[in-house]
């Protein structure tokens, strides 16, 4: 090894060792940033979803998204997206409740309570479910890689004495 080399060699350690780290406080305002940022960005592709805006909702959701709806039921993107568009699939109510958020990065759980009235080809549903939503940041966006709805339980059960 150069001279030179070691110079630029123990620079880049000493760098690496002595840089400031983000403190712990800002570290928790990234995340609670990033949490902010999620939660917003699930409210506009929600209101499209509402809209029935396949353009928005395309934008919001990643290529290999799927839907799981309470039922059991998965569809794909693809399929998804021709439901709405076709009015197969028109959203009454999305109101969600309860919601919170754990970032990881470059990805994010949401989890809440969803009450949802809808038209399904004449058949009006109207159901509370638990939601949980992943979403994924690509290419500078957040986008919603999976929608998974599970039914609400009608009563808080009682809490068990083996928990």
């Amino acid at each position: 090894m150069t001279f030179n080399r070691f110079l630029i060699w123990t620079a880049s350690c000493a760098l690496l060792l002595f840089a400031p780290r983000p403190s712990a406080a800002q570290s928790k305002a990234a995340k609670e940033a990033t949490d902010q940022e999620v939660l917003k960005r699930n409210e506009e592709c929600n209101a499209a979803e509402l809209r029935g805006d396949i353009k928005a909702m395309d934008d919001c959701e990643t290529d290999d998204f799927t839907h799981t709806h309470a039922n059991g039921e998965v569809e794909y993107k693809k399929g998804y997206l021709e439901g709405v568009g076709s009015g197969a699939h028109k959203f009454l109510a999305l109101d969600l409740s309860d919601l919170h958020v754990r970032s990881y990065g470059d990805s994010a759980i949401v989890e809440g309570h969803l009450h949802l009235r809808a038209d399904n080809s004449g058949k009006i549903a109207d159901v509370q479910n638990i939601l949980i939503t992943v979403w994924v940041k690509q290419q500078g966006k957040w986008r919603e890689a999976s929608w998974i709805a599970i039914g609400a339980p009608k009563a808080n059960p009682a809490v068990s004495e083996n928990r």
